[in-house]
């Protein structure tokens, strides 16, 4: 049997060879994802660890080489053999615009050809028949769920032979490594569905301890925290269940929440102003056809209720909060986004994404006018970097996911020198928010086996908090600190097979 990706032993992404018979793992390369054996067990083709680059190599890693080499703004996922091994096809993502496509590559000529591009894909197969099977999301609001469809590519021009044809008329799944027997008739593949919720923990020892974390949304739906209300008895947080993405209310002890903002948009991110009188978010469009909105804006409501008022555009999407990226893991996180300080009189800042930096604008929950206070540089191939804003609205903490780092930027709002805080002992965090007095931060590191919730001082000494079998995100303390909110990601995935496929 062959594996890859983080598999080993010790979670490394690797290719192994294991033995059905004994269980004996055996590496056949380092840093490597998605391994596809050739028909006749000759070849071996794979990625790349940064998933950039398309290789092959013999069936004993003997000879490697790169068949396909791609750029900053793409990534490969899934590489397939077609039946007669002369071609490879793969799915292409772009990480600008969001867009997906499925293209074969001809291996004598090196030639790329597109079969299919669609922001819905979500996996495929290469039927022996010649068939590209493939699993495509629904349009919004049903993205959640996905069903089959086949198309026929060309056998000699590698272009598309007749009109994608769709297969089945299924609600609720969504469809993953799909895996066709060799006779074509039995179809495998993972039935998934991941799901995030809004969890509280009381905080102990000035912050140290979580003690007895409880879920506070009890639907089965996506739901992200985003603020408090000043008097910490109540989260505010966005949720898909209406469909869309909307605005929430719901307080530490009640069981239900009330909805702030609800309408035919995407609504997500909402935060209190310094002043506690408004409730900001940002807003998008909605498009039946998966169109990634150019841009945005940033919305206001009076928290005793109102109608919304518009504070500022902003350029960019985020990407989607509901579903996760092939690849990639369910998160609310992206730019443009903004943050607000507790701090009466203190400015929100916003954070928008360039190809090569973020840039961070202070601005006005009334006037809007946004003023640039600070820019970092950015790699565009590093998809995970994350920030938040002290209380006090002065300092930007801001870190990178970097497998052999565990560092976190202070980026000072109104001037002074740039600080880093070093965790020690802990490496590729991804999340952080500032603790309630501003002494401390709350931050969270990911591995393969899951996350960890930390308590960091400023010199850099971690406590764990919480460990995660899957991911934690958007650590938020309250106001009194008191109480720490977070999203946590759960899976629920099973494997399941449809017979005489046809």
């Amino acid at each position: 049997m062959l594996a890859s990706g983080p598999v080993g032993p010790a979670g490394e992404k690797a290719i192994w060879r294991i033995s059905t018979l004994t269980g004996v793992f055996r590496k056949l390369r380092d840093d490597v994802f998605g391994a596809s054996v050739s028909p006749g067990n000759s070849h071996i083709a794979f990625l790349n660890g940064a998933r950039s680059d398309i290789w092959l190599m013999g069936p004993d890693a003997e000879d490697p080489r790169r068949v396909l080499s791609g750029d900053k703004e793409t990534w490969f996922s899934r590489v397939e053999w077609s039946p007669d091994g002369r071609r490879l096809a793969y799915m292409k993502h772009r990480r600008k615009n969001g867009d997906i496509a499925i293209e074969i590559l001809d291996l004598p000529a090196k030639q790329p050809t597109v079969v299919l591009s669609d922001r819905g894909l979500e996996s495929f197969c290469w039927a022996p028949d010649g068939r590209i099977i493939y699993a495509l999301a629904e349009p919004p609001p049903n993205e959640t769920s996905s069903n089959l469809w086949d198309i026929r590519p060309a056998p000699q021009t590698g272009g598309v032979s007749g009109k994608p044809r769709r297969i089945t008329n299924w609600a609720g799944f969504n469809l993953f490594y799909l895996t066709l027997s060799t006779d074509g008739r039995r179809l495998a593949f993972v039935r998934g569905r991941e799901q995030s919720d809004v969890y509280i923990g009381e905080l102990e020892a000035n912050g140290a301890r979580l003690k007895s974390p409880w879920r506070l949304t009890i639907d089965d739906r996506i739901d992200w925290p985003g603020d408090w209300t000043r008097d910490s008895k109540s989260v505010l947080f966005f949720s898909d269940r209406n469909g869309n993405l909307d605005i929430f209310r719901q307080g530490l002890v009640d069981r239900l929440a009330e909805a702030v903002i609800a309408t035919q948009e995407e609504e997500r991110g909402p935060q209190l102003s310094p002043d506690g009188s408004w409730i900001l978010y940002l807003a998008w469009p909605l498009s039946a056809r998966r169109m990634r909105p150019k841009s945005g804006r940033l919305m206001r409501v009076p928290v005793s209720g109102g109608p919304p008022q518009l504070v500022l555009n902003v350029e960019g999407y985020p990407g989607s909060a509901q579903v996760a990226a092939q690849g990639s893991r369910l998160s609310a996180r992206g730019y443009p986004d903004f943050r607000c300080p507790s701090a009466p009189g203190a400015s929100c800042i916003l954070a928008q994404g360039t190809q090569n930096q973020i840039a961070f604008f202070a601005f006005d929950p009334l006037q809007g006018k946004p003023l640039e206070v600070a820019r970092v540089d950015v790699d565009p191939s590093s998809v995970w970097s994350f920030w938040n804003l002290s209380p006090d609205g002065s300092r930007i903490a801001f870190g990178k996911d970097e497998r052999n780092s565990g560092q976190i930027r202070i980026l000072p709002v109104t001037g002074g020198s740039n600080q880093q805080v070093d965790v020690k002992g802990w490496v590729r965090l991804d999340a952080v928010a500032w603790a309630a007095n501003g002494q401390s931060l709350f931050v969270d590191s990911w591995s393969p086996k899951g996350s960890s919730l930390l308590h960091v001082t400023p010199h850099g000494e971690a406590q764990l908090l919480r460990k995660s079998r899957m991911w934690i995100d958007r650590p938020m303390p309250s106001p009194d600190g008191r109480h720490l909110a977070f999203g946590e990601v759960t899976s629920n995935s099973n494997a399941w097979m449809v017979e005489n496929f046809r």
